[in-house]
C-alpha cells in the first residue's frame, strides 16, 4: 500500500493527504474512536490526559500534551461531525500556536481502506503564513501520522486474525 499526497482542488483542506490501508473502514474508525490512541498515530501530541466520558460522540474531547516533561502544553480536540464508519472532523487545539479543523474522511477499496486526512489552520499564529508556506510542512506532518495510523489500524487488524 502506498501513501501520497492528495492533489489540491478547490474545495480540498490546506494540507491533504491520503493512505490506504489493508484493514476495513470499521477497522480504521476502531482506532479513530479510541482517543488514547492519538498519541500513538498523530505527529504532535505526547500524551493524551484525560478523555471525556461521552468519546467519540459530537461535542466530546480529549485533552492532549504537546511537548516534553520539562516543558509540557495542554490543549484539546473536540469532535465535530462523525459519521462511523466514513467521516470524522475535530477541532484540535494547540495554543498557543493556533487552532484547525481536521477532516478525516474513509471510503472502501479492495483489499481495504482509504483515509483522507485534511488539515486547515483557522486561528492563531499557525494560520497565519500563506498556504503555500505551511501547506507542505502540514502534508509532510500528516503523511507521517498517516503511516502511523495504517500501522496502528494494521497491527489491531492482524491481532483479531485467527492463526
Amino acid at each position: 500500500m502506498t501513501a501520497s499526497p492528495t492533489p489540491p482542488t478547490a474545495d480540498a483542506q490546506l494540507a491533504s493527504v491520503q493512505i490506504d490501508i489493508a484493514a476495513s473502514p470499521e477497522a480504521v474508525f476502531d482506532v479513530l474512536d479510541d482517543a488514547e490512541a492519538y498519541a500513538c498515530w498523530v505527529v504532535g501530541p505526547r500524551r493524551v490526559r484525560d478523555v471525556d466520558p461521552s468519546w467519540p460522540v459530537v461535542g466530546a474531547r480529549f485533552h492532549h500534551a504537546v511537548g516534553n516533561r520539562a516543558a509540557e502544553l495542554h490543549d484539546w480536540s473536540r469532535v465535530c461531525e462523525r459519521a462511523r464508519p466514513r467521516r470524522l472532523v475535530l477541532e484540535v487545539r494547540f495554543r498557543p500556536t493556533g487552532i484547525a479543523i481536521v477532516t478525516i474522511d474513509v471510503s472502501p477499496i479492495d483489499g481495504g481502506a482509504r483515509v483522507v486526512l485534511g488539515e486547515t489552520p483557522t486561528s492563531g499564529p499557525a494560520s497565519w503564513p500563506p498556504g503555500l508556506v505551511t501547506g507542505p510542512l502540514l502534508r509532510a506532518r500528516n503523511l507521517v501520522s498517516l503511516q502511523r495510523l495504517r500501522h496502528e489500524v494494521e497491527r489491531r487488524a492482524g491481532a483479531g486474525r485467527p492463526s
